[in-house]
């Protein structure tokens, strides 16, 4: 007897060891933060946040942002854009440059979220638009070599820095083809990620395209949520749905301010239904341009940018 009991106490340890590597989404406070575009933003947003995203274009990048981080706000960097191979239109697992990039910055022992952003989306991407077949094969494969390889990267960068974290935000026309294609499937995402949600930036009845239908954004939220249940049931690790609402004007997204409220309401009330909805990052602050198109972000939009603090002040998120 003192065998069998000696022996569920290793299983126990090893299972909490295991558990351990991963991010704690058991929070005091939900994640609350916005999308940035330049580091000096920081400053502008952590009075009312507790996280801030950003896409580095390079690897010094991702120092500069973190060394800017001198509220302690934790950081969620977009990486799945620098481990694209364009040759092939596949994605690479070598994390070394974002790793010395992180080991040189003053944040080598804070907690960190890899972002993968709409990484299926990039991959259908290179196959529809850019003729890659390893790309049309991959998800004619239902994305094996894609969720392998970017499982790879997420563990390889968990071993480096315990108990950071991964982010899978995906594409909305990217699911709502999958349910077309295996409409009685679970949708496909990353299954070893902390945080699941999906972007859909437009009405919040009405979200979508006249190539890939319309439908109120609780419909590709469902999905998630769905995928993340019986992920969890597989592999509990605790994974939370993470909300994206959009907090900009930009032609083919939001045209009126009005519909980009609406959406901020919706997602502001949402984030209190359920311990297992664990953050809202908005998308965008500053502006950008981006395939020619011109984005306002919330910093000039008065109402988006209060809207944005009071959502922040009723969940108590401040410095």
């Amino acid at each position: 007897m003192g065998k069998w009991v000696f022996m569920n106490l290793i299983l126990l340890l090893v299972s909490e060891i295991s558990l351990a590597d991963y991010f704690d989404t058991n929070r005091s406070q939900k994640i609350f933060g916005i999308y940035l575009t330049d580091s000096s933003q920081i400053d502008e947003i952590y009075t009312h946040s507790n996280a801030f995203g950003f896409s580095p274009q390079t690897a010094e990048e991702i120092t500069e942002y973190l060394d800017a981080n001198k509220n302690g706000l934790l950081p969620v960097i977009r990486i799945n854009h620098l481990l694209l191979n364009k040759e092939k239109g596949l994605y690479h697992h070598s994390v070394k440059k974002i790793i010395r990039a992180i080991e040189k910055s003053n944040a080598n022992n804070q907690e960190i979220l890899f972002l993968m952003d709409e990484p299926l989306w990039t991959i259908r991407g290179e196959c529809q638009q850019r003729n890659k077949v390893a790309a049309c094969t991959d998800i004619s494969n239902k994305y094996i070599q894609t969720l392998d390889t970017l499982r790879k990267a997420g563990q390889k960068l968990r071993k480096r820095f315990p108990g950071s974290g991964v982010m899978h935000i995906e594409a909305w026309a990217e699911l709502a083809i999958q349910k077309r294609t295996y409409p009685n499937d679970n949708v496909i995402m990353l299954d070893d990620t902390e945080y699941l949600g999906f972007d859909c930036y437009g009405d919040i009845e009405f979200c979508g395209s006249q190539d890939d239908g319309y439908r109120h954004q609780v419909d590709y939220a469902t999905w998630v949520w769905d995928v993340m249940q019986a992920m969890e049931s597989r592999n509990p690790i605790n994974r939370k749905l993470f909300l994206v609402p959009g907090t900009f004007l930009a032609d083919g997204h939001f045209d009126e301010v009005d519909t980009v409220l609406r959406q901020m309401e919706f997602y502001g009330w949402a984030l209190q239904l359920s311990d297992k909805i664990g953050g809202f990052g908005a998308f965008l602050w500053g502006d950008m341009i981006e395939n020619g198109r011109y984005f306002t972000g919330a910093r000039n939009i008065h109402s988006v940018a209060n809207l944005l603090a009071l959502i922040a002040q009723y969940y108590g998120i401040k410095k």
